[in-house]
């Protein structure tokens, strides 16, 4: 059976898409592995990047019908399940459509009842979920699987999580568009992208990752990193980012990669950076030096707030001393810093979100972002504004997190969520010493346009 796996393009639902140079463009990891799953099965697949590409619905069209396949796998996020969907309504009925990511393994049972050109849901991590799904094995042994049957929708049991992350095949890179993918944040190109762990231990309440890969950390071998690294290498790859939810939870093993990464003389020829966010509580001063070392430049750190009181409703299990003193570790390591900050947790008002206004002005950080919060379906924040607030989105495209906000909840309104998030921007920013810090950093015409078309989306000073 041929199976076409589909990446939609996200760039046509978020607010700011019309900036291209700061959409950044991700490769689609999980149809990746997907597909390097089926491949070493034997099974004719092709991915169809949507996103890269740009392509829109006409493009989309003609490229599924070109191809023909017996099987549609599509993924999809909260933000773009309605997009999914109208992809979907493109193949004809011959043609047996799935549907996987976020959304569909936090709402499996609305997605079905809504969705009708959906055949088949895939809950959780798909890779042998799909395999046995085109090896035909009867529906009803498919752990992992959602379906019609009848007038029913029939939800096997769960499939495990997979604990063997070192037995997977590294990501189908050979069916992406390697060149086009971009951040404005990477050092060298071209870049790339790896996926090293699985799963969170953490209970953060407004975190939907758990949906799909669980609260049981898994992780690759240090040995198993540097094989794929020595691949992208050989690739011509040179600057690649960890898009883990957890990279230094298991510090001992990210030491081991930095050794081997130095004794291979890797760090030489290559560079990275932790975009994603690690946890200001699993870093240490020795830990950050082999970072260095080894070739990292960047990190993002998961602060949310700066207020102790919001920190603790939301779960996060930290306190601001730890996050002084990544902060302060990180500088004299020499590594670049980024804080990721949100609005809108339980609790907040006004009071609390110039607290963390204040407290991001206090760092010695690098960079800022200051997201509004999105309570994705079935997160316990969505849960608990459910019940005790309103969400009030016209439809899913409506989940982004900039300049749209989807809910009512205690004191916090959508006009005071967008002034703060804008004001945080200015107050930031807008402060000699951010300015020249950036000025450092832009080394290219390319990346100064790209960062004066962020400050205009993000500032609003376009409207």
């Amino acid at each position: 059976m041929k199976v076409l796996l589909i990446q939609p393009n996200y760039r046509s639902i978020y607010a700011y898409a019309q900036k291209k140079e700061i959409t950044p463009v991700f490769p689609p990891l999980g149809l990746a592995y997907i597909a390097a799953v089926l491949q070493k099965g034997k099974i004719p697949v092709k991915i169809l990047e949507a996103n890269a590409n740009d392509f829109n619905h006409e493009q989309i069209k003609k490229q599924i019908m070109e191809y023909s396949p017996d099987v549609v796998g599509i993924t999809a996020t909260t933000s773009l399940i309605e997009e999914a969907h109208e992809i979907a309504k493109f193949c004809p009925r011959k043609i047996k459509v799935i549907i996987g990511g976020i959304h569909a393994s936090s709402m499996p049972q609305e997605t079905l009842e809504k969705f009708d050109r959906f055949d088949y849901l895939v809950r959780g991590e798909g890779e042998f979920t799909m395999l046995e799904f085109i090896q035909k094995k009867p529906l009803s042994k498919i752990e992992g699987l959602s379906y019609r049957e009848e007038e029913k929708i029939i939800h096997n049991p769960s499939r495990e999580l997979n604990d063997k992350l070192d037995d997977l095949p590294f990501p189908a890179r050979d069916l992406l568009p390697m060149e086009k993918y971009f951040s404005v944040g990477a050092k060298q190109t071209p870049s790339d992208y790896i996926l090293s762990s699985r799963g969170c231990p953490y209970q953060c309440i407004f975190c939907a990752d758990h949906l799909v890969h669980g609260k049981k950390f898994r992780f690759r071998s240090p040995e198993n990193m540097i094989q794929e690294v020595e691949e992208l290498y050989k690739r011509g790859v040179k600057d690649w980012d960890f898009v883990d939810d957890n990279f230094t939870l298991i510090m001992d093993r990210v030491e081991k990669f930095c050794d081997m990464m130095i004794e291979k003389g890797l760090n030489k020829k290559m560079s990275w950076r932790c975009a994603n966010g690690i946890r200001v509580d699993r870093i240490t001063p020795e830990l950050l030096r082999r970072m260095k070392k080894a070739g990292c430049y960047m990190v993002s750190l998961g602060i949310e707030s700066g207020n102790e009181q919001i920190l603790k409703n939301m779960k996060k299990s930290i306190d601001l001393n730890k996050v002084r003193l990544a902060v302060k570790w990180c500088k004299e390591a020499g590594i670049e810093t980024r804080g990721l900050f949100m609005f809108g947790n339980l609790g907040e008002n006004k009071q609390t979100m110039e607290d963390t206004i204040n407290f991001a002005k206090s760092l010695d950080i690098d960079t800022a972002t200051f997201h509004i919060t999105i309570p994705f379906p079935n997160t316990d924040y969505w849960k608990i504004i459910k019940k005790e607030g309103e969400i009030y989105p016209k439809n899913y495209r409506d989940y982004i997190a900039y300049g749209n906000v989807i809910f009512n909840h205690g004191e916090l309104s959508e006009e005071l969520l967008i002034e703060m998030q804008k004001k945080a921007y200015r107050s930031f920013y807008f402060r000699p010493k951010i300015f020249f810090k950036a000025l450092k950093n832009l080394n290219s015409p390319k990346k100064l346009k790209a960062y004066l078309n962020a400050g205009i989306a993000f500032l609003g000073l376009g409207k």
